[in-house]
């Protein structure tokens, strides 16, 4: 079904006419044009602009998509909203089957967008002769290479220039364009190591909206996670359908943020696509037949979504029970990550007589290991280090003891990163034999700036997540464990 989808067209497009591009550098026509030029996209991009004449990027303006010669697939417009009915009845005449309506100015802002909504109704028959993304809405993005490499390339429909990002497993349907722009920018220069292989904003869901790309998301082998911020439900049931479908997938999950849980958010979805209110209780139950992961914030999502791409790409288990354990070379640290593994429906279980029989062994006599699966490391490293051991030789020990244990399905760990203990820090050794494991592993970093993100950098080379918080790591593994509730509830 993938690729006779409708999406498939709008994602992977052939060709593409710009309706507003602009040779002014200010404006969004210009910046929709030098996206998807800089950005290598692989089809024919038109230039439609009745009041500019020449080129850009040497290519030719034209006075109306009826003056271009060759099929158009698909119409960005970046318009006026008042003129998009006229110019959709000369798309419509050409041929082209697809528009993306940027331009805002319909639902959400009352009684004059609704008559333009009506016209638009009118004159596309329904939506039966041209299918529409939007209005209101910051486009498309598919990420079909690494900028970073010679294969760059892909198509970038919004007006927000992306030249640094990184193709990934990860796919976004978002009803604000700020996830398909500043936000997204921010998030992708933040987080180099996070892949990306769709963003979809669909603003106001005047024809297309969640269900369809979910449905083309669902059966693309390239994609593991999808994330989603909705401000309502378009179809309610299908979106249950399509979620419960998801759960009986072993490589794929969905992750949503919901806007317009409080009487203040929905007055400002109303203002903002245009959706209405919808019942608390609803949301709720349509939340929990779902079984989806629920994010609180934009922070979350984009930290889940990482989270789970990294989990798939390293091919690990879901956690069944819940039971982690952590090595830490902080007492407090492990009294704090005790009482957030009880906040968030997790355990420390205890160790098995071999795997402690080895701590054991590392540990001085003066300050055994503990018995539940919380390893303050410290002290052994120090016996490590008055008998002249390197401390990554007693590190890779411990590590592997723990993951080896039956009882433990996943390991928190607490890294001090400094110059100054740079032997403590080389662990590419280490990372690459906690990486072999089926479990996942999270990391809580601490220390210099620099060095801090030197060791991210190394882990997200062998795709292990790390984390600013401890609250943050907890809270991502319990992600995992609920994940694996859902699709054993399949």
């Amino acid at each position: 079904m993938t690729e006779n989808h409708i999406i498939e067209m709008f994602l992977h497009p052939k060709s593409v006419a710009v309706i507003g591009a602009s040779k002014n550098p200010l404006k969004g026509g210009y910046r929709i044009v030098t996206n998807l030029i800089s950005n290598n996209f692989k089809g024919r991009v038109y230039l439609v602009n009745p009041n500019t004449e020449g080129e850009l990027y040497k290519l030719k303006f034209h006075k109306s998509v009826l003056d271009i010669k060759e099929e158009v697939e698909i119409a960005i417009f970046y318009v006026p909203n008042h003129t998009i009915p006229e110019l959709l009845k000369e798309c419509i005449q050409k041929g082209i089957k697809g528009a993306i309506i940027e331009a805002s100015g319909f639902e959400e802002v009352g009684e004059k967008g609704m008559v333009l909504k009506d016209r638009i109704l009118d004159i596309t028959q329904n939506f039966s002769r041209i299918r529409i993304v939007g209005p209101n809405c910051m486009g498309l993005s598919t990420i079909e290479g690494d900028s970073d490499t010679e294969n760059k390339s892909g198509f970038f429909s919004g007006f927000g220039v992306f030249s640094k990002y990184k193709r990934g497993n990860i796919a976004i349907i978002s009803q604000s364009g700020m996830l398909n722009g500043g936000y997204l920018m921010h998030e992708i220069t933040q987080h180099p190591e996070m892949g990306l292989r769709y963003s979809c904003s669909i603003g106001n869901k005047m024809d297309i909206g969640e269900i369809e790309f979910m449905e083309y998301l669902i059966e693309d082998p390239t994609v593991n996670v999808i994330a989603l911020y909705l401000e309502s439900f378009k179809n309610p049931r299908k979106f249950i359908y399509l979620c419960n479908l998801v759960r009986k997938l072993p490589n794929k999950t969905i992750i949503l943020v919901k806007g317009g849980l409080t009487p203040l958010g929905q007055k400002a979805t109303l203002s903002h696509t245009g959706s209405l209110a919808e019942d608390a209780n609803l949301i709720k139950a349509i939340i929990k037949q779902s079984g989806i992961i629920q994010a609180n914030s934009f922070y979350e999502m984009f930290q889940y979504a990482q989270t789970f791409s990294m989990f798939y790409n390293s091919k690990k288990k879901l956690p069944k029970e819940g039971k982690a354990a952590f090595i830490a070379g902080s007492g407090g640290a492990g009294t704090i990550t005790a009482d957030l593994t009880m906040k968030y429906g997790l355990k420390f279980p205890e160790f098995s007589n071999e795997t402690y029989k080895i701590l054991i062994d590392v540990f001085p006599e003066w300050m055994p290991p503990n018995r539940f699966a919380f390893v303050d490391i410290w002290p052994a490293m120090e016996k490590a280090m008055m008998n002249k051991i390197k401390p990554d030789v007693i590190m890779k020990k411990v590590y592997e003891a723990v993951l080896n244990d039956p009882e433990i399905e996943g390991l928190f760990n607490m890294m001090f990163c400094s110059r100054q203990f740079k032997a403590m820090n080389d662990f590419e050794d280490i990372a690459k034999s906690v990486q072999a494991t089926d479990k996942p592993i999270f990391f809580w970093l601490i220390g210099e700036a620099k060095e801090v993100k030197k060791t991210s950098n190394l882990l997200a080379k062998y795709n292990i997540p790390n984390f600013p918080s401890l609250e943050d790591m907890v809270k991502n593994f319990r992600v995992l464990f609920q994940e694996s509730m859902n699709k054993q509830r399949k």
